[in-house]
C-alpha cells in the first residue's frame, strides 16, 4: 500500500535544452484492470508508442497522472494489471531518461523517483520559452490544494465502481441512466444554489455569493467544452508570462491553439477511454497526435473557448436549452442542438469531443 500521507515538495523545477526531440504524454491513468479502469486495456498500444519514441531517441516527458491511485488503491494492483507497461517505462528511464511532472492523482513521488528512476519535478522548462506543467494548477476546483481534492475523487471512483457505470462530463459522451439522473439532481442543486445566492446578495454576503456562482460556472464550462474549467486561467497566465508556449495535460482535451499573438497552448490529452494522444517537440515546434487513429489535433476543440462563445451561459441556461423531460437531454437524444444564444442561425454548436 502506498504512503498517501507522504508530503509533496511544492516546487521542484527542471530545465532542459530545446535542441532535442521530446515526446510528451500525460493522464495515462493506469488502474487495476477492472471495468472501472479508464485506461481501457491499451497496454500493447502504449508499449508500441514508447518503442516508437525510443526509436527516435526522444526524451520522454510524462506530465502527471500516469497511475490512477484513486481508482486502483494500491500499487500491487496496478503492477498486476499493467506490469509490462511499468516495466517498459522503467527501461525507458534507464536508457533515454523520463522526466515526470506530478499530477493531481499522484500521491507518493518516491514511487516514481526511487522505483522507476524517473526525474521527478513540479514543472519543466524546455529552452527559454516553453513551460510544461500537469495543469491542475489552473483548475479552479483544485488549484494548488491537491490534498483537498483527493477525498472527492476517491468517492467519485467508488460510486462508479459500485454502480458499474460512468458519471462524467460531458453528458453526451456518457449518456447512461445514472449520469442522466446525476445531471437532474445537479439541476435541483443549482436551483437551491441560485436561491442561496439571491439571499446572500440581499444580506450583503457578496463573497459567499461569488463562491456559489463559481460552482455553477464551473459546471457549465465543463459541459460546454472547457474541460476542468481551466482555459481562462491558463490563457491569462500564458498571456502575462514570459513563456511563448505552455504545455499541460489534466483536462484530457488534446490540441494546439494560439491564444494570443506569439502565445501558444498545447494540451497532450490523455490515454483514457478511446483516447491515445501525445505531443512531440521536434526542436522547432509542437504537434499533437492520436496514436491509434493517427489524427492530428489542431485548435478545433478550442475555437469556441478562444471566441468566448459560451462565456455568458451558466448551468441553468444550459439546462433550459437541453432538458427534454423524463431524464432525457438533447445532447444525447439528437445529433445536433440549436445555439443557446438569441438570434442564432441554428448551426451545430456542440463542444468538441474530449478525446
Amino acid at each position: 500500500m502506498l504512503s498517501w500521507a507522504t508530503p509533496k515538495p511544492l516546487e521542484i523545477p527542471r530545465k532542459m535544452a530545446a535542441d532535442r526531440v521530446v515526446y510528451l504524454v500525460s493522464d495515462i491513468h493506469l488502474g487495476d484492470g477492472s471495468p472501472s479502469d479508464t485506461f481501457m486495456g491499451k497496454d500493447r498500444e502504449f508499449i508500441e508508442f514508447l518503442r516508437r519514441a525510443r526509436a527516435h531517441g526522444a526524451h520522454l516527458v510524462v506530465a502527471g497522472d500516469i497511475i490512477d491511485f484513486h481508482q486502483a488503491f494500491a500499487m500491487s494492483r496496478v503492477l498486476k494489471a499493467h506490469g509490462k507497461v511499468i516495466g517498459e517505462l522503467s527501461r525507458y528511464a534507464a536508457d533515454l531518461g523520463v522526466t515526470y511532472i506530478w499530477g493531481n492523482h499522484d500521491h507518493d513521488i518516491s514511487l516514481f523517483r526511487d522505483l522507476l528512476a524517473f526525474d521527478v519535478c513540479s514543472r519543466l522548462e524546455i529552452g527559454d520559452g516553453i513551460l510544461v506543467q500537469h495543469g491542475y494548477e489552473y483548475d479552479p476546483w483544485i488549484g494548488p490544494h491537491l490534498e483537498a481534492s483527493h477525498l472527492a475523487t476517491q468517492f467519485h471512483h467508488l460510486v462508479e465502481r459500485l454502480l458499474r457505470t460512468w458519471i462524467r462530463l460531458p453528458l453526451q459522451h456518457f449518456y447512461n441512466k445514472s449520469n442522466r439522473l446525476f445531471f437532474w439532481l445537479t439541476h435541483k442543486t443549482a436551483l437551491l444554489l441560485r436561491a442561496r445566492i439571491r439571499l446572500q446578495k440581499a444580506l450583503g454576503m457578496h463573497e459567499s455569493a461569488a463562491q456559489a456562482e463559481a460552482i455553477l460556472t464551473y459546471w457549465a464550462r465543463n459541459q460546454l467544452g472547457d474541460a476542468a474549467g481551466m482555459f481562462r486561467f491558463m490563457r491569462d497566465f500564458l498571456v502575462e508570462s514570459p513563456y511563448r508556449v505552455l504545455v499541460t495535460g489534466h483536462s484530457h482535451l488534446p490540441g494546439r491553439v494560439q491564444v494570443a499573438p506569439g502565445k501558444t497552448y498545447v494540451n497532450t490529452g490523455s490515454w483514457t477511454f478511446n483516447s491515445s494522444s501525445y505531443a512531440v517537440w521536434d526542436g522547432q515546434d509542437f504537434v499533437v497526435r492520436d496514436w491509434l487513429t493517427g489524427q492530428t489535433h489542431d485548435d478545433r476543440a478550442y475555437r469556441q473557448l478562444v471566441s468566448g462563445a459560451f462565456d455568458h451561459i451558466d448551468f441553468l441556461d444550459w439546462w433550459r436549452g437541453e432538458y427534454l423531460g423524463w431524464f432525457r437531454f438533447r445532447v444525447g437524444e439528437q445529433p445536433w442542438r440549436p445555439r443557446l444564444t438569441a438570434g442564432s442561425d441554428g448551426d451545430d454548436n456542440r463542444p468538441a469531443p474530449l478525446g
